[in-house]
């Protein structure tokens, strides 16, 4: 007759981390964020995603999930957190600040986005292709330098701190 079978505190351990990830992932994969994260990118959350990043310093990784996620400091996100008294843009004044708006539509921004499309031809005028392909981030990043929109976020680079902040 064989006793209780003894398992070590870290199988343990790794074996309960494992299920917590596991729930933590279903339940991830079922929020809409993640359902908006995967429209612009599939590899987004993956190993592909860090490889597409590596690159990329550490303040522009940082601006790119957050131009991914929404979680950006244009109005509309400012808006919605209650740290701006309106989500209208503040560049055009016509329209509400999303990420849409500001890369692809926002009128105040028309030279600087001509630039991108004279470099990715059509492939400036999709999200996607902005925000997901490694060969466009380059181009993406001179854009929002040359629209001055994160001036912060261009000067901190350039003196080796990463967080982008709201040009005011």
């Amino acid at each position: 007759m064989q006793g209780p079978s003894l398992v070590s505190r870290s199988v343990e351990h790794q074996s309960h981390l494992k299920r917590l990830g596991a729930k933590s992932a279903s339940e991830f994969a079922r929020s809409p964020k993640c359902q908006r994260l995967r429209s612009i990118d599939p590899s987004m959350l993956s190993h592909n995603f860090r490889k597409a990043t590596q690159d990329l310093t550490q303040g522009q990784a940082s601006l790119l999930v957050q131009l991914r996620s929404g979680h950006v400091p244009l109005q509309k996100y400012l808006h919605k957190i209650g740290k701006a008294n309106s989500p209208t843009c503040p560049a055009c004044r016509a329209h509400d600040e999303t990420v849409h708006h500001y890369l692809l539509t926002c009128p105040a921004y028309r030279i600087q986005r001509g630039e991108l499309e004279r470099t990715l031809r059509r492939a400036a005028q999709t999200i996607r292709t902005l925000l997901a392909n490694p060969k466009a981030f380059p181009h993406l990043f001179r854009y929002v330098n040359a629209t001055r929109r994160f001036r912060r976020a261009s000067e901190d680079e350039q003196q080796g701190t990463t967080q982008p902040t709201l040009q005011t």
